[in-house]
């Protein structure tokens, strides 16, 4: 749908059409000045590209932990994006964050038109729920900058609320959910870890949206490698069993 390059264009103004692949999350920041009435507010964003994989709640949820707002991006040459945004992650981001500042997106409008179908439902979407809606390009750089900007003045005068993700395993993909949260969770540090889980998943080739259980065994080893270096052998090999089991239990 694009959101990478939406981000990549409003913090670096780059529009690039390979997409960046990360595992479960991607930050980025970049920093705005708002000038209110009686006060100059410099507010730092810090911008977390999600997994979008339905499978991945878990990494998602603690991606999301403590987010202050949120863009829920469709592309406006696939209208059935904008029906999953209103059927699927609204009420996922809602459940998860409780209510917070929402802005809708649909990006490719330099290819779609703001006229097409799915801006026109959208934009019925943000109506309901009163929350804004931008038609925007990553290629062109149409209206990046105001949403961005606009999420961030929403923040400066809302109220947030935080709720505890839930979670329900079974699939293989779910495991590596819960394999990549619990290493997060034992690491300490989630950006770090989110960078040591890419760095070890590529070393052994596991293929995110399709990943395999020799894969996944082989990254267990590599994680626990990390681990016995800094909570030592008897913590890194209880993690690794626990972590194999999922993957053993595993559809």
């Amino acid at each position: 749908m694009g959101k990478t390059s939406l981000i990549r264009r409003f913090v670096i103004d780059v529009f690039d059409d390979k997409y960046v692949a990360s595992i479960g999350t991607k930050v980025s920041k970049r920093d705005v000045e708002y000038k209110e009435p009686d006060k100059t507010v410099y507010l730092t964003l810090m911008v977390w590209d999600i997994l979008g994989q339905k499978d991945y709640r878990k990494m998602r949820a603690h991606g999301m932990s403590g987010a202050h707002g949120v863009a829920l991006v469709s592309d406006l040459t696939r209208p059935e994006t904008v029906k999953t945004i209103e059927e699927f992650w609204l009420s996922e981001v809602v459940d998860i964050l409780g209510t917070l500042p929402i802005v809708f997106v649909g990006n490719k409008v330099d290819l779609a038109g703001r006229d097409c179908a799915a801006a026109k439902n959208l934009t019925e979407v943000g109506r309901k729920m009163e929350m804004p809606v931008f038609m925007c390009s990553a290629k062109t750089g149409e209206s990046v900058e105001d949403m961005f900007r606009m999420i961030g003045q929403m923040m400066i005068s809302g109220d947030f609320v935080e709720k505890k993700p839930l979670f329900e395993g079974g699939s293989l993909a779910q495991a590596v959910d819960e394999i990549v949260t619990d290493f997060c969770e034992q690491y300490g540090d989630t950006a770090r870890a989110m960078e040591l889980v890419d760095r070890e998943f590529a070393r052994a080739k596991v293929v995110i949206a399709k990943p395999t259980k020799d894969s996944l065994l082989m990254a267990i080893e590599y994680l626990s490698d990390l681990e016995r270096d800094i909570h030592g052998r008897d913590v890194s090999e209880v993690n690794k069993l626990r972590r194999w089991k999922m993957i053993d239990e595993a559809r």
